[in-house]
């Protein structure tokens, strides 16, 4: 399946899941906010930046360079000699000396600086890739408190409901025992099962501020939960698992893995190149007004220099190097296993959730119909006070669950998607 037709069925779980939903603003809203302004993905671009500086760097020292220098010098004395059959001085060293140099150096064989440049361009790479992971990531998290929010906003619904049903039956028990046709203790009870929804109600709301606040947190935008948007899903089966699968050049994690390894098999190659001579060129123009000997005020040097050295830490190095490739590739494997484990769970949870979004809401139908039932019951005489509150306990458990097990549905869906590599802002930019 091409990324625009998951795309196409995401948006058709968010579209269905909105509907209702006049306050809670868009989900992509808060996942190109996260995207941008997120501290993770800001640090993430930052260390792109860092990046592609030093492969700018590295690219610098294969290039020529120059370099400028001027001095001024106050001498205590001056010196000056006559040379034999000329009347005119030699000024050697005058008061006022001005010297003026200017260098150009040219690396002509340096294999180290070579590979190393390559080195850099993997790195800058990989931290690209990275850049994209982590954005992913970021997303994944924003998704996941997104539908958490419109979940809990449909449990305070439900606790407020629980709670009317709960003074309801307080009130018809207060009513049967005022006509002499149950015991105080039904009215106690009542009284109790009110308390316990209202605590019930607290601890609903208490989760939704905690969650409105992480999702703030997230994306730096504060949701609307003026209302309750429904979710709505119409079950339908993921397409099958081979289809998430992508290949690992596809997934940013495993690339991102895979450009450090690459790099640092270059660095390695780059500490073995160290060992080899490295030969440079340079070109000096020199202007003074103590030209000495010479006789001539402006003057060139051209220069060629082989450097070489060796001691017991470039031994060291190389070991170090290869130590720190072996630790890359065993990063590299454990990203590449790590993804496509997080996409076969991620399959699974939505078959998963689908069973249970199902069994969930046929739940809560047959438990709300059984708690209507009861409370006729309880109120034509024929029923005791302990069924009705157990019934009413079970429809509200039932509801709960059924809203919940929606909102993890389409979350299962979305980190689907997210854990194939694939972004679920449709303008977003996944790939470097």
């Amino acid at each position: 399946m091409k990324p625009s037709v998951l795309g196409v069925l995401f948006l058709a779980v968010v579209t269905l899941a909105a509907e209702n939903a006049h306050a809670l603003q868009p989900i992509e809203l808060f996942l190109e906010a996260a995207r941008k302004t997120n501290p993770d993905t800001r640090e993430a671009r930052a260390n792109t930046d860092a990046a592609r500086a030093q492969s700018m760097v590295s690219v610098g020292r294969l290039l020529p360079g120059l370099s400028l220098r001027g001095t001024y010098s106050r001498n205590q004395y001056e010196t000056a000699v006559s040379l034999g059959g000329s009347s005119q001085a030699v000024t050697i060293t005058p008061y006022d000396q001005f010297d003026g140099v200017a260098t150009i150096t040219v690396p002509l064989i340096n294999l180290a600086d070579y590979w190393r440049t390559d080195a850099a361009g993997l790195q800058t790479s990989s931290s690209k890739w990275q850049e994209a992971n982590t954005a992913l990531q970021v997303e994944s998290r924003a998704v996941q408190a997104y539908y958490q929010i419109i979940a809990d906003l449909g449990l305070v619904a439900a606790s407020e409901r629980a709670l009317d049903v709960a003074k309801t039956s307080l009130a018809l028990a207060q009513a049967r025992f005022q006509s002499g046709k149950t015991a105080a203790i039904d009215v106690d009870r009542a009284e109790a099962e009110v308390e316990r929804q209202v605590q019930q109600l607290a601890a609903a709301r208490f989760q939704l501020e905690v969650d409105e606040r992480s999702l703030r947190s997230l994306t730096g935008i504060a949701p609307d939960t003026g209302s309750t948007p429904a979710l709505q899903d119409d079950l339908h089966e993921e397409p099958p698992l081979d289809t998430f699968q992508t290949p690992k050049t596809a997934l940013p994690s495993v690339v991102a893995a895979m450009a450090a390894r690459r790099a640092q098999e270059q660095q390695a190659l780059v500490q073995r190149l160290t060992l080899l001579p490295a030969l440079a060129g340079s070109f000096a123009e020199k202007g003074t007004n103590a030209p000495g000997f010479t006789g001539h005020e402006w003057s060139w040097q051209a220069m060629l220099s082989l450097t070489w050295g060796f001691d017991l830490t470039s031994l060291g190095n190389i070991r170090a190097q290869d130590a720190q490739l072996s630790a890359a590739t065993a990063r590299e494997e454990r990203a590449r296993v790590a993804a496509l484990d997080s996409i076969h769970r991620a399959w699974n949870m939505v078959q998963t959730d689908i069973a249970r979004s199902r069994s969930a809401r046929k739940q809560a139908q047959v438990s709300r119909r059984a708690a209507d039932l009861a409370r006729d019951r309880y109120t034509e005489g024929a029923a005791a006070q302990l069924d009705l509150l157990q019934a009413e306990r079970d429809a509200f458990s039932a509801d709960t669950n059924q809203i919940q097990a929606d909102a993890d549905l389409a979350n299962a869906r979305a980190q689907l998607i997210l854990a194939a590599g694939r972004s679920l802002v449709a303008k977003a930019e996944v790939t470097p």
